[in-house]
């Protein structure tokens, strides 16, 4: 910034640029320069600046053309009507001015001399407010600044004041309820051992706990609320920093009572263990009970471990087990005659061919005609001992259903009557129907009827035999594949396909009831000959 006497547009002195002559001249650099040569010039020749009166040859060529000579600008001393002008100026320092004797012109002076001094301090004090104003309001602006920085380090702190006492609350806490569940497990401890009710005493709160929560609640209303305004926020730091000191003094004074609390504290522990030497014998003894008891916790775990190996152990021996017996049942189950495989191998049935073989080529592997055709016998025999085995499965199943039936028939014909009966009971209705009644005209008739009730007692067998296989062929056939692997599986068959596997298990199955349905009729029949046996006995006894 330009200083209060200097011109801001040519810095020249003495003026401001309202007052400049030169700021409407576009030549305005080469006047300056030749008014600062002209005051260096004048102030050498000892013309204090001024230039010299002009000629009448200057004056007749000053009326053809304009002059560039420039005058420098001096502060006006006077404003007294002294006449040492060109023309008796009034006052104006040798300058040209509408009250001389013998102007005919106006003259604007050019560096404004007809200002006072007086306006001059009025700008610079008004520039001095100005100023001051301005640093105000910058140190302002730096307090506020200062202020908010204040106010968010006093959050920040009141934050962190904040999380300390909540994390000694919880402490705290955690430290009671742990206290609690130690309490309550050594209760329970004693209670076990004991076989009593035992009251154990509760910890009351220490002076110590009191003092430090006093404390806190001094602190809480120490800490003042927010004011709304920065400068009531700074005097209530103020005042709070000064309760602070006091409470510092209080809180010395209250750690020397505390330090003598703790002092008188365990003074009175070690009186109360020498007076109560009788409850730490109980102590001991109860924490020797809680180590035998945590020995033989330990036993019973090993023993529970142990006897989950056993477990595993003997499963794993049932499972090898039952393999044994299924392997000794399949061994049992096959028959000692020789397979068609060691017959073939012992007696091919076609010679094998001479000559050179050509070599078919399947996919990575090369094989010969020899081992292509070894290939098709070896899964034609497979599938060749797979039917007879299958087939003598059944056929022996079959069997063993047939003659289970026919020992349970015999098993109940054969059954010892009563000793208390008089006559043997007899089933006659075969009797009868082998019985032939001699008469001259009905002998062929009746040997046709004789005949017939054998045919019609062998037919009923059929029929129930055809109608208990159509039963099991309905039922097996909406099954599919899954459902009849199992069914071969229960009944002891390989899965073959599923036409010959239903066919398989429907001839089972109806055999099995056949079977059944033949023991129904055989009790039938012993049923009858006792109703009549009892009938004759009663008639004779009458």
């Amino acid at each position: 910034m330009y200083g209060p006497g200097l011109c801001h547009f040519y810095r020249l002195p003495g003026h401001f640029i309202r007052d400049c002559p030169f700021r409407n001249n576009p030549n305005g650099a080469e006047m300056e320069a030749s008014i600062q040569g002209a005051m260096t010039n004048g102030g050498q020749n000892g013309n204090h600046g001024l230039l010299p009166a002009p000629s009448s040859s200057s004056q007749a060529a000053g009326t053809s053309a304009v002059s560039n000579a420039i005058v420098p600008y001096q502060a006006p001393q006077n404003r007294g009507g002294g006449g040492g002008g060109y023309y008796g100026g009034y006052g104006n320092n040798n300058y040209r001015s509408n009250q001389g004797s013998g102007g005919h012109w106006y003259a604007k002076p050019w560096g404004g001399g007809y200002r006072d001094a007086n306006n001059d301090e009025r700008f610079d004090r008004i520039y001095e407010l100005l100023a001051e104003q301005a640093e105000e309001r910058e140190k302002r602006k730096q307090e506020e600044i200062k202020l908010e920085l204040l106010e968010a380090e006093k959050n920040k702190l009141q934050e962190e004041d904040e999380r300390n006492a909540q994390t000694k609350k919880e402490k705290e806490q955690h430290e009671a309820r742990l206290g609690k569940i130690v309490r309550n497990s050594m209760k329970a401890i004693c209670e076990s051992v004991l076989g009593k009710k035992v009251d154990l005493p509760d910890e009351e709160e220490s002076q110590v706990g009191k003092l430090r929560r006093e404390l806190e609640e001094l602190k809480a209303r120490c800490a003042g609320e927010k004011a709304e305004s920065s400068l009531d926020v700074l005097h209530r730091e103020k005042e709070a920093l000064q309760k602070a000191q006091v409470l510092s003094s209080e809180e010395e004074a209250l750690r020397k009572e505390i330090e003598g609390l703790k002092a008188r504290i365990v003074k009175g522990k070690f009186v109360d263990i020498s007076s109560g030497s009788s409850q730490s014998d109980e102590i001991a003894a109860l924490r020797l009970q809680i180590q035998e008891l945590e020995e033989v916790r330990l036993a019973l775990q090993s023993r529970s471990s142990e006897l989950s190996s056993l477990k595993a152990e003997n499963s794993s021996l049932k499972k090898d087990f039952l393999d044994l017996k299924s392997e000794m049942a399949d061994l049992k189950n096959a028959s000692n005659k020789r397979t068609s495989e060691v017959v073939i191998e012992k007696s091919p049935p076609v010679e094998p061919e001479k000559g050179k073989q050509r070599m078919v080529p399947i996919g990575d592997a090369v094989y010969t005609p020899r081992d292509l055709e070894a290939l098709q016998k070896a899964y034609k025999k497979a599938l060749a001992g797979e039917e007879p085995a299958n087939k003598e499965t059944i056929f022996l199943k079959e069997r063993m259903a047939w003659l289970g039936a026919q020992v349970l028939t015999k098993q109940r014909s054969s059954v010892r009557r009563p000793s208390w009966r008089k006559t043997t009971p007899r089933n006659l209705r075969p009797a009868l129907s082998a019985v032939q009644i001699e008469d001259d005209e009905s002998n062929k008739e009746d040997h046709q009827k004789t005949k017939a009730m054998g045919d019609l007692a062998e037919n009923a067998e059929d029929e129930q035999l055809q109608k208990l296989q159509e039963k099991e062929r309905r039922v097996l056939r909406p099954l599919k594949k899954g459902d009849m692997v199992k069914l071969c599986d229960d009944e002891g068959i390989t899965y073959i396909k599923l036409d010959q596997s239903k066919a398989d298990v429907a001839k089972i199955r109806t055999r099995r009831r056949f079977a059944e349905w033949l023991k129904d009729q055989g009790v039938q029949d012993d049923e009858e000959d006792q109703q009549y046996a009892t009938s004759t006995e009663e008639v004779n006894e009458e």
